[in-house]
């Protein structure tokens, strides 16, 4: 079989509609082909930011694909100016509040606060 890549549309006015909606306008006989491969998949968004992540995506899943790369698992693809190689950081100090209640949440926001700048943690 030919390698694929599912790109879902998230704009119901586009034809998109949930994973669930486009698997039961398949047909059933292609369905675990399609559906239950493994294949990539993204989410298509009207979104600059999130359409690049798409289309990395999309370049990645092919990529791995051709003969040079079949023996990677992933490849390291960046997009020049992209969000995501960028650091982030707040424009304000930003206090984080995690419950003492709640499992986990310090260390959850311990790590948010090593990795954002401008922000800082209270469990009080």
């Amino acid at each position: 079989s030919k390698p694929l890549v599912l790109v879902q549309e998230a704009d119901p006015a586009k034809g998109g509609g949930t994973l669930q909606e486009l698997r039961a306008q398949c047909p059933e006989v292609l369905q675990p082909e399609i559906f239950d491969s493994g294949w990539a998949q993204t989410t298509w968004h009207r979104i600059d930011e999130y359409q690049r992540v798409s289309l990395k995506i999309i370049s990645e899943a092919l990529l791995l694909c051709s003969p040079h790369y079949l023996n990677l698992t992933s490849l390291p693809l960046f997009i020049p100016g992209e969000v995501q190689g960028q650091p982030i950081s707040f424009s304000k100090s930003v206090v984080l509040w995690a419950s003492p209640f709640d499992e986990g949440a310090d260390e959850l926001a311990s790590e948010l606060a090593h990795n954002f700048s401008g922000l800082t943690v209270s469990t009080a």
